[in-house]
């Protein structure tokens, strides 16, 4: 924890950074406080994630500096950055940029109480996103898809694949961007985690479930008899998946955002 002392320090250095920028330069940096001042609420489940407060309360003001300037929702790449940067400012290891050699991991993180963790981040903002599910648009590429004409090679390849998808990755974690009525600046994010162990079940899947071109295959993932919906989409030669259901996942922490004018 840093002493008092210190902290005023800082107050004293960043005051005297202040007073040499030009007037625009104290405008920018009054909006960029004020945002902070009014940070979004943070609802939060005891999580591996939220164990840490800091983690929540950093990555919520990453959110205010993010709308500070703009209505748009924070992306993948903007997101892909804010939970890094968490990472790094509450001490947790995690691997450097673009270090991840991986397929499918987007990166690295290990805590004071897990061990390495891999995971693949996604965002969306889509409109009218549910309460109860969620959804994955593009899990990964999969251009062997379209050259798949038996059921039984589709199950093959997708089984080989999610074998794969399970063995490099631990979890999904998600942003998802909530929106009220038609406004564009979101009124909640939602950060969910997906246990890519929730596609274990596709190793039970008959073969005549890949009978179709595109098939949709049902997951069981616990009590949940149909956790999520894996679909082979062959027109854009990914994989998506449907219908998560959250009741399957973890939610670490809700960040509602207060009315403001960026």
């Amino acid at each position: 924890m840093r002493h008092r002392g210190s902290h005023q320090a800082s107050i004293d250095e960043l005051r005297t950074r202040i007073e040499s920028l030009s007037p625009m330069g104290v405008r920018f940096v009054a909006r960029l406080i004020d945002s902070l001042s009014n940070p979004p609420r943070a609802d939060v489940t005891s999580t591996w994630i939220t164990t840490n407060p800091e983690w929540v309360e950093y990555f919520g003001l990453t959110i205010s500096v993010h709308h500070s300037s703009t209505v748009e929702p924070l992306g993948l790449i903007g997101f892909e950055v804010a939970f890094r940067n968490a990472c790094e400012a509450v001490g947790w290891n995690i691997d450097e940029p673009g270090s991840a050699t991986r397929r499918f991991v987007d990166t690295t993180v290990q805590t004071e109480d897990t061990s390495e963790l891999k995971l693949s981040l996604k965002s969306t903002a889509a409109r009218n996103l549910s309460a109860s599910t969620a959804h994955i648009s593009k899990l990964t590429e999969a251009a062997w898809i379209q050259d798949m004409r038996t059921a039984r090679t589709r199950r093959l390849q997708t089984l080989e694949l999610f074998r794969q998808y399970r063995e490099a990755v631990d979890s999904i974690i998600m942003l998802r961007a909530f929106h009220k009525s038609r406004s564009v600046l979101p009124s909640k994010y939602q950060l969910p985690e997906i246990p890519t162990a929730i596609f274990a079940s596709l190793e039970d899947a008959p073969q005549a479930a890949f009978a179709a071109d595109g098939p949709t295959i049902d997951c069981a993932y616990r009590n949940e008899p149909v956790a999520a919906r894996v679909s082979l989409d062959r027109s854009d030669a990914k994989i998506t998946v449907k219908q998560i259901k959250l009741s399957a996942c973890t939610i670490h922490a809700e960040w509602y955002i207060p009315n403001r004018n960026p």
